[in-house]
C-alpha cells in the first residue's frame, strides 16, 4: 500500500491490552507499509450530517462512501484500511479491511490471529 495515499483507522476493543497499541500499530506498518508510518484517520469516528430531501442522514466512519469522500479530501488520501483489534484471553484478533472511494464495498477484508507470544498465525 501506498503510504501517502492510504490512512489507517485503528479500533481496539476494551479488552485489548493498552500496553500492545503501540506494537500492534507497528505490526500494520510492518505487514503494509514497508515499516513506514501511515497516516492516521484520527477524524474517522466523527459524526457527519448530510440533508436529504426529507431532513438529514447522521453518518460515521469509512462504511458510508459520503463520508469517504470528505475524509479522503481532508486527509488527501484515496484508501482507508480499517484495522478492528479484539483480544480473547491470550489471542489477538485483527480484522482488516480496505476501502477505496470508487466502490462501496472493500477491496478486500482479512482476519489475522497472534497469540502469546505474539507470534502471527
Amino acid at each position: 500500500m501506498n503510504i501517502q495515499t492510504t490512512a489507517v483507522r485503528y479500533v481496539f476493543t476494551q479488552s485489548v491490552e493498552r500496553l500492545l497499541h503501540p506494537w500492534l500499530q507497528e505490526e500494520v506498518a510492518n505487514i503494509w507499509f514497508e515499516s513506514n508510518i501511515p497516516k492516521s484517520c484520527h477524524i474517522c469516528d466523527n459524526v457527519y450530517r448530510y440533508p436529504t430531501d426529507n431532513g438529514s442522514v447522521v453518518t460515521r466512519g469509512v462504511q458510508n462512501m459520503i463520508n469517504r469522500k470528505r475524509l479522503a479530501t481532508i486527509l488527501e488520501v484515496e484508501e482507508f484500511l480499517t484495522v478492528i483489534v479484539r483480544q480473547s484471553g491470550e489471542v489477538l484478533s485483527v480484522e482488516t479491511s480496505l476501502h477505496n472511494l470508487k466502490q462501496d464495498e472493500p477491496l478486500w477484508a482479512k482476519v489475522f490471529e497472534w497469540s502469546k507470544p505474539w507470534s502471527l498465525w
